[in-house]
């Protein structure tokens, strides 16, 4: 069994003082709150077609996501 507290690079806070685990929880719950408001994919979209943010890259995000969800019609 691997013990994951000795990886290295691991982000996890360990055990001792609340701050870090604060901190952890902080980034865990941003990183969901973007992803729920779609900047992370924004963020994505950006990197996978080298472009700069404006509103016309904004409005090609749209764009894609709105076609993304015709084709993909969420179930029940």
């Amino acid at each position: 069994m691997t013990d994951y507290r000795k990886l290295p690079g691991d982000s996890r806070p360990k055990a001792g003082s609340p701050m870090p685990m604060l901190n952890y929880a902080g980034s865990v719950l941003l990183s969901a709150l973007r992803e729920i408001f779609d900047e992370s994919a924004y963020t994505r979209f950006l990197g996978r077609n080298r472009i700069a943010s404006s509103t016309a890259a904004y409005a090609a995000f749209m764009r894609e996501q709105g076609a993304a969800k015709v084709r993909h019609p969420r179930c029940c």
